[in-house]
């Protein structure tokens, strides 16, 4: 019996079937007024992002899951929203009950991207990757080209710091 080879790749970019996406904007509309009450202060790993949008001057509330690495503080993303960020931008960020004015740095390269999911999925393991929006498949690290070909231009990392 000889061994078959497979075309798929071993790490994918998780991205949401349209009915997931529907549910995420009905699970938004709850999460963001929860995020700016007091019970917002019982939720660490969740925010709201607040955005300027580039074009229309529109502000976007927006939830998000926050990761701290190496004393950073970043969020990880596909959101189309994120284009608001390029070149930097000032956000409020509200996070466990109490908003702050911040600066969002928009990374895109992807080979500093890669290097990033790959420290989250050092400490998150494999088997949760679907946390930070990849699918791997089997228990193996995916090496620095798996994660770039994954990622290639679909995900970012916003890099917040205070303004």
């Amino acid at each position: 019996m000889t061994p078959t080879t497979t075309t798929e790749p071993r790490i994918t970019s998780y991205e949401p079937a349209s009915r997931h996406r529907t549910l995420m904007k009905i699970g938004n509309a709850v999460m963001v007024p929860m995020l700016r009450s007091r019970f917002g202060a019982r939720m660490h790993d969740l925010a709201l992002l607040t955005v300027t949008g580039r074009l229309t001057g529109r502000r976007y509330a927006i939830p998000v899951a926050i990761y701290e690495l190496d004393g950073e503080t970043l969020v990880l993303t596909a959101a189309a929203w994120r284009t608001n960020l390029r070149g930097g931008a000032d956000v409020e960020l509200t996070r466990d009950g109490r908003s702050r004015p911040m600066h969002a740095q928009l990374l895109e390269e992807p080979d500093a991207v890669a290097e990033i999911y790959a420290a989250m999925l050092e400490r998150i393991g494999v088997r949760h990757s679907v946390r930070v929006g990849l699918r791997v498949a089997g228990d193996a690290m995916p090496t620095h080209d798996e994660l770039v070909a994954a990622i290639g231009g679909r995900r970012a990392v916003v890099r917040l710091t205070r303004a």
